[in-house]
């Protein structure tokens, strides 16, 4: 596969088949998200790894004026506890909603999100596909 087929399957997976996170969030309402959850799989945290790698892409697609933030927390330490949690935060900077990601699978985070934060779904419409030019002979 060329590297230009690489990119077209990368930018379509981010804006059109990644369907669940495919909403507008009110920018007014939200300044953003912040996931903290730790490196590594042990103690439930590999639903929250899962839901950063495939659907926090699309959501930031989508609502780029919104912040996402980050924080990784290496731990290799199986018995200590560390946080791993979503946080919907207003633009005072101040938690509105907090998601307790640990032993969830990404499927039921992006819907427990969905349930806690005013959106839209983003129209058919919409909804950005690439692919290859038609050529013009």
């Amino acid at each position: 596969m060329s590297k230009v087929a690489q990119q077209l399957k990368f930018l379509n997976k981010i804006s059109a088949t990644t369907r669940l996170p495919q909403i507008l969030v009110d920018p007014k309402k939200y300044s953003g998200l912040r996931l903290t959850f730790q490196t590594k799989n042990h103690n439930g945290h590999m639903g929250a790894r899962v839901f950063w790698h495939n659907y926090l892409p699309t959501l930031q697609f989508y609502n780029p004026r919104m912040k996402f933030d980050v924080i990784r927390i290496k731990n290799e330490d199986k018995q200590k506890s560390v946080p791993c949690k979503l946080e919907i935060l207003s633009h005072e900077g101040s938690v509105v909603e907090t998601i307790d990601m640990r032993n969830k699978m990404h499927e039921d985070i992006m819907k427990d999100l969905l349930d806690k934060i005013e959106h839209v779904p983003l129209p058919e419409n919409e909804i950005i596909r690439v692919g290859p030019q038609e050529s013009i002979i």
